[in-house]
């Protein structure tokens, strides 16, 4: 923490157990020679600048203890669903804490000037989440798939992570969904009692993980972006 900052705790979400990628857990697939995905995150928040603990979320401390490398965190325990798991990794956090910086470990791209972005960004509005512009035509639909209507694209966007939030806003949003409607992300509960969330495009690739071909993808990614580097190094 410095002068100009708030106290500010990230809040690595490692708990999901891999179901849609053959049972294995996400954050502890190796990428590229034996770097995992969680390393590649735990980096980029180590990275940053704008984070003062960490505290990674996952169902097993064991087994992602040997892949900090001299970075310090603190566990929590991973709840039965996403939003629980978010709940206990910020109750474990710091009573220094006055923002939380949520990221799903199933993104290992982020960057450290991303963070930032996001993170100032919310120093300033209370709540700001990372997003891309939709590059698809979008349509929605009946659950019997009747297309309704196909919203402009120009006016959508897509959610993603880093989400940062003045940790009394993020609690406050927390307590009132309970018992209401399950929201796949912290920004939908903090809109939902009224707070605004400021959305901060990201230029860099910002992939989720979710299905075996992206782990596929993102290893093809570590692969190009290796050999670029070396490339650079001999000229």
């Amino acid at each position: 923490m410095t002068a100009e900052r708030p106290f500010t705790s990230a809040i690595i979400v490692a708990a999901g157990s891999g179901t849609r990628c053959g049972g294995v857990a996400k954050p502890l697939i190796p990428l590229y020679k034996g770097k995992t995905v969680f390393s590649y995150v735990l980096e980029a928040f180590a990275a940053c600048g704008t984070v003062d603990e960490i505290v990674v979320v996952c169902k097993d401390s064991s087994r992602f203890e040997p892949l900090l490398g001299g970075i310090p965190a603190v566990f929590a325990p991973g709840g039965s669903t996403r939003a629980a798991s978010v709940y206990s990794g910020v109750r474990a956090a710091s009573g220094q804490a006055r923002f939380v910086c949520i990221h799903d470990c199933a993104r290992p791209f982020i960057a450290p000037e991303d963070i930032r972005q996001v993170c100032e960004k919310a120093y300033k509005t209370g709540a700001a989440a990372a997003c891309s512009p939709m590059r698809d035509t979008v349509k929605y639909s009946e659950p019997e798939k009747k297309v309704l209507f196909t919203p402009a694209r120009e006016h959508l966007i897509a959610v993603a992570t880093p989400q940062v939030f003045r940790k009394e806003l993020y609690l406050a949003a927390y307590a009132a969904a309970q018992g209401g409607p399950e929201a796949t992300d912290e920004t939908t509960i903090c809109e939902r009692i009224g707070v605004p969330v400021a959305y901060v495009p990201l230029d860099s690739n910002n992939m989720k993980l979710t299905t075996a071909y992206d782990v596929k993808l993102a290893k093809a990614v570590c692969f190009l972006a290796e050999s670029e580097r070396k490339e650079r190094e001999k000229g």
